[in-house]
């Protein structure tokens, strides 16, 4: 089942948070303000975008152990969905992505969505009832796993001491053996800190981390002086890379970056030599 994420106002939504984010991190004003305003156009109170974006909400922050309560639950949020003027929501969808191209930047349909494979399975299975029988099952039993799977509650660490952070940074080199890079420290530093910001600055950070490893890996594609080989080893990265957007950040993801950041630092360095 494919999935137009562009036409996902939750991920619409997201993009936004993100860039709105990024904006107030690195202290840019103007286009804090650019991002605020399409915000608060699109999805005020009365809006229809609004109230789209609050029935992803409803499914994607519910948890419902009993099945059959689950199943009624997800079926009444897809008819109120329904409900919803769908041309309306179209046509005010279109010119959000109007207002982002023009005003923002198309790159930030790009950006990195942590929660992004949920907000994709709410997307297909409000999308659903369109579809052939078999896949309209397994789009709900998606949809039924997700509001039936209780997430983890993270400890709130309001204090990183630097014995924790000295005994992360070991715990890797150990898997490294040797010491880490400054790339590797700073995305170590960011992974520590996220569990006292709810993980923004680490979001922040892996964004344009992913980003500039792609940008890598495509310069050295360009400029590819390596084995067909190496060049099949550089895409499947790139691929790699690209699934991080439908994954939550965790030390598995941190493992895997370290290891990309290793990999294009030898690399460059070999090429240099």
């Amino acid at each position: 089942m494919k999935h137009n994420k562009k036409r996902n106002t939750a991920f619409l939504y997201e993009c936004l948070i993100k860039e709105l984010t990024k904006s107030i991190v690195r202290k840019d004003e103007s286009k804090k303000a650019k991002v605020l305003s399409i915000i608060k156009e699109n999805f005020n109170n009365g809006s229809i975008l609004g109230q789209d974006l609050e029935l992803y909400k409803q499914l994607m922050e519910t948890k419902c152990q009993d099945p059959v309560k689950a199943k009624r639950f997800i079926s009444e949020v897809k008819k109120d969905w329904e409900d919803l003027d769908r041309k309306t929501v179209f046509n005010k969808q279109t010119n959000l992505i109007k207002q982002i191209n023009e005003h923002l930047d198309p790159k930030v349909f790009s950006c990195f969505v942590d929660n992004y494979r949920d907000i994709a399975t709410v997307g297909s299975y409000f999308q659903s009832g369109k579809l052939k029988a078999k896949s309209r099952i397994i789009s709900e039993d998606r949809m039924m796993q997700l509001v039936s799977t209780e997430t983890p509650a993270v400890k709130d660490l309001k204090h990183i001491d630097n014995l924790t952070y000295n005994t992360f940074v070991e715990k890797f080199n150990e898997s490294y053996k040797h010491s880490l890079r400054d790339e590797q420290r700073l995305l170590l530093t960011n992974y520590i800190t996220s569990f006292s910001d709810n993980g923004l600055s680490l979001k922040v950070y892996m964004n344009e981390e992913i980003g500039r490893l792609k940008q890598k890996i495509n310069t050295l594609l360009v400029n590819s002086t390596f084995s067909d080989d190496y060049n099949q080893k550089f895409n499947k990265i790139l691929d790699k890379l690209d699934g991080f957007s439908s994954r939550k950040i965790d030390e598995t993801m941190v493992k895997d970056t370290f290891y990309i950041q290793d990999l294009l630092s030898e690399v460059t360095r070999n090429a240099q030599d």
